[in-house]
């Protein structure tokens, strides 16, 4: 049954700051749905089946039908796709939920009411739905969805971990937003911990890859510098290293065989911090191809680092779309339309993306 706060929690004015959740957890032989109100300060649970009867606040994209409690969430391997006629990606979102549903909405991804409406496009979202913003779980959520109506209308949602997925499923908070911090406190959990391997956004999260090609181009949050691509020459490698050693990891302190690469995992030249292709004497055109030739890839698109704009470079081989969705009220999103590549704006309109050759 539902708690008494959660009534109290129904008698609050339409004016209210919507609460936040819900955070699913296995506990014992059940699933416990927890969420709080962040202007009463007062924290709420209830005991969730998935069948149906669960009454839960409105939060802005939660589906409870869309839950299956008994879903087992298995290390997604599958990550090469060919014949997309239509991909659209963005990244760097940041906590904000109402920017990024403009964009998906003025670009026919989602519809009005939140439901996919890309038929069997794909979409990427090339990491960074955490921290900073204030509105990460209706996010989370919200693509959570998206991914199980993709599938059933034959297309897919790509969610790859970025560095702000990886800090919090590593329990480093330091950019996190005041509000997740009320939420951390009335729940008495860790924030980490709200996306602990016994919840069902952690388990979820887990199962994502950090890298996916589609058409013969590399998605990738940070990139792929010329130091990672000598030591791990596949994107496949690359998910299992991320998987293995980087998040829930046992004490890594015996592991030899692999340290080099856990190095470069980690570091400013990963795939999660990289920067270098933006360096103005630290990459160039030769180095691109070396990157590609590794990789046996004809693109690479990344996130991470802030432009205003999305922008190509090195003859279209390389294309960032970070486009400081972060700030909110502004940002694109990448659309790929049968081989002709376009920026969309949050008002829906297509430019032809420009080819630079630097």
């Amino acid at each position: 049954m539902l708690s008494l706060l959660f009534f109290g929690l129904l008698s609050l004015g339409h004016d209210t700051v919507p609460p936040d959740g819900p955070y699913l957890f296995y506990e014992d032989d059940k699933v416990v749905a927890r969420w709080v109100d962040t202007e009463s300060r007062t924290a709420h649970e209830a005991e969730f089946t998935g069948e149906g009867e669960d009454e839960l606040p409105n939060f802005p994209s939660f589906r409870p039908e869309l839950i299956d409690i008994n879903r087992k969430f298995e290390q997604i391997t599958d990550v090469h796709y060919e014949g997309v006629s239509r991909v659209a990606a963005l990244s760097d979102i940041h906590g904000q939920f109402d920017t990024g549903r403009k964009l998906l909405e003025a670009n026919g991804i989602i519809d009005d009411s939140l439901h996919w409406s890309f038929g069997d496009g794909h979409l990427v979202i090339v990491g960074d739905i955490f921290d900073r913003g204030d509105q990460v779980t209706e996010l989370l959520w919200l693509l959570h969805n998206l991914e199980i109506e993709a599938e059933r209308a034959g297309g897919k949602v790509h969610f790859l971990l970025g560095n702000h997925e990886t800090l919090t499923l590593e329990g480093d908070d330091r950019y996190l937003n005041p509000k997740y911090r009320t939420t951390a406190s009335l729940t008495g959990k860790f924030y980490g911990e709200l996306y602990g391997p016994t919840s069902y956004l952690g388990r979820w999260l887990r199962s994502l890859p950090l890298v996916v090609e589609i058409n013969n181009t590399v998605y990738i949050h940070g990139g792929l510098s010329k130091q990672m691509v000598r030591e791990v020459k596949s994107i496949d490698r690359i998910n299992e290293l991320y998987h293995e050693y980087l998040i829930d990891a046992d004490d890594l302190t015996d592991v030899t065989h692999d340290s080099r690469r856990l190095e470069l995992m980690h570091g400013e030249n990963g795939p999660l911090w990289y920067r270098g292709y933006f360096s103005r004497n630290g990459f160039d055109a030769h180095d691109m191809s070396y990157v590609l030739r590794k990789i046996g890839a004809e693109r690479i698109v990344v996130g991470h680092t802030s432009f205003t704009a999305i922008h190509a470079y090195f003859d279209n081989r390389l294309i960032a779309v970070d486009s400081s969705i972060k700030f909110g009220n502004v940002g694109e999103i990448l659309i790929v339309d049968n081989g002709d590549y376009f920026r969309g704006t949050i008002n829906g309109e297509r430019i032809p993306l420009a080819v630079s050759t630097k």
